[in-house]
């Protein structure tokens, strides 16, 4: 027995071993049950949407459907939809510009290396999600993680830290998904008002399109989009699609095209 095979072992003693569910041939085979789907990132069904899926297949020709991007954007993958998409999410949260991702992961995983180094300060709430923290470790940032919603906690963790570093940044998210708690973005935004180094990385996957009155989230829903220096959100949840964005500046949107591996790559 290889030690791959020791491993997986394991994981079906402690009742952690993982299975990939047909979930199609689960529904076929009870076909005369309808089944809701609890456990779905598409919060408002709209995947299974018929008449949304039909309506939108009916935009699609053979001109203006692309099934391959050819190449990374850098190269030349960047077409007149990327743009104009970039433009109208900008425009809606009243930021400088937007930047477009493949998905809620590589957004995550790419963005918090390219924006810190060895002089930045990660504070990150121990229950932020994995893409966050694959992120911070592929990061040269030292990452303190604070307890859960503690923000007496956190405060400490800035006056403690802030001289040493030439930022630190906030890393949570503004609705978790597995207990559905919600972060106070105003107590947040009221610690860098305080300490001037101190930036914010909001990650609203769980939040946009079904919070605040245009949809745009908890950031929206609380006033203060513009207090929030890197605002995180997915289309892979609420609006039953696929991708990711960044709303942030028009310098940080050119820093990142630069230095984001996903993007690059």
């Amino acid at each position: 027995m290889n030690y791959l095979e020791e491993k997986l072992n394991k994981k079906k003693v402690s009742g952690n071993y993982r299975l990939l569910h047909d979930i199609d041939a689960i529904q076929n085979s009870n076909s005369e049950n309808e089944f809701v789907n609890l456990s779905s990132n598409d919060y408002l069904g709209l995947g299974n949407d018929i008449q949304l899926r039909e309506e939108f297949l009916q935009t699609l020709t053979a001109s203006n459907f692309r099934p391959t991007s050819s190449s990374s954007r850098l190269l030349t993958g960047n077409t007149r939809e990327y743009v104009l998409f970039e433009k109208e999410l900008a425009s809606a949260f009243g930021a400088e510009s937007a930047l477009l991702f493949s998905c809620g992961y590589h957004a995550n995983a790419g963005i918090i290396p390219a924006i810190t180094d060895e002089n930045t300060l990660i504070l990150a709430d121990k229950l932020i999600h994995a893409s966050m923290i694959d992120g911070i470790k592929l990061s040269s940032a030292k990452c303190i993680r604070y307890r859960h919603l503690d923000y007496d906690q956190l405060e400490r963790l800035i006056a403690q830290h802030h001289p040493n570093y030439h930022s630190i940044l906030i890393i949570t998210e503004s609705i978790f998904s597995m207990d559905g708690d919600e972060t106070d973005l105003l107590k947040l935004v009221d610690l860098k008002k305080r300490y001037p180094n101190v930036l914010l990385y909001i990650d609203e996957a769980h939040s946009f399109g079904v919070r605040g009155a245009n949809g745009l989230g908890c950031c929206e829903e609380q006033g203060c989009i513009s207090d929030i220096d890197y605002i995180v959100g997915t289309f892979g949840k609420a609006l039953a699609s696929i991708g990711a964005f960044l709303i942030s500046t028009r310098i940080v949107r050119e820093f990142l095209i630069n230095t984001t591996r996903p993007c690059i790559f």
